[in-house]
């Protein structure tokens, strides 16, 4: 059984960079060529300030995901339950944190962008683009890291593959009936929220986590130690690059 969920994951993570690598020069050039060179800035901008937002995970995605390998190796549930009601606690208010993060761009972002564009034009984009990210952290990280975990990250992957190519055709159409930036990049985001719903479902329908546990101490014992390691990652990582 773990030779074939290893097996699985390995062709499913293949497809999917083959996937993304084919999909990310198709969309880019798909919106450059019919939108115009300042609304492709102005998207990828805008894409670029919600990927600093990652920096919050804080090491600690790696740090739930590792918990996670003895107590399913044992079938422990009061302790699975227990690192999984933890992680949720965590991802989701990431959630609320992007959510006043996202308020805040949307207040001073339109003020600083490209002015050929209205503070309404900048504004709703930045909402459009954001409600997959705000979806993935409410619901869909802990899930994910879940079945990674537990060597089903394959799950994750094929749904990532197919959403990735439904989003891909779909932008594509919406394109070439003359849709606007805002109609393509919601589409993108309502698309990308099958994502952490699926996971989700695939979730409470396979495994017996109690969501509402409650414990004294700490599951995640290696928190903070996550968090060290990440932010000296992000350090050497910026100090390398400044040289």
């Amino acid at each position: 059984m773990r030779k074939k969920r290893l097996a699985n994951n390995t062709l499913s993570s293949l497809i999917l960079q083959i996937t993304t690598i084919i999909c990310g020069f198709i969309l880019p050039k798909l919106i450059l060529s019919n939108f115009g060179s300042d609304v492709n800035g102005l998207v990828n901008s805008i894409t670029q300030f919600l990927q600093i937002f990652a920096f919050l995970d804080l090491g600690v995605g790696a740090v739930f995901q590792s918990s996670l390998y003895k107590p399913l190796a044992d079938n422990d549930i009061v302790k699975i339950s227990e690192i999984y009601v933890s992680g949720q606690k965590f991802f989701t208010r990431l959630a609320e944190i992007l959510l006043g993060y996202v308020i805040v761009l949307i207040v001073v972002y339109p003020f600083i962008a490209n002015q050929n564009f209205g503070f309404t034009y900048t504004a709703t984009l930045i909402v459009a683009m954001s409600v997959s990210s705000f979806a993935q952290y409410y619901f869909g990280m802990a899930n994910g890291l879940f079945l990674t975990a537990d060597q089903r990250g394959y799950i994750q992957y094929n749904v990532q593959i197919i959403t990735l190519i439904l989003n891909t055709l779909s932008c594509y159409i919406l394109i070439y009936l003359g849709a606007s930036i805002h109609i393509v990049k919601m589409t993108t985001s309502l698309i990308y929220l099958i994502r952490p719903i699926v996971l989700k479902v695939y979730v409470d329908k396979h495994y017996s986590i109690n969501k509402k546990a409650v414990y004294t101490d700490e599951p995640i014992k290696q928190k903070w130690n996550g968090l060290a390691q990440h932010i000296a990652s992000v350090v050497l990582d910026s100090t390398v690059r400044l040289f």
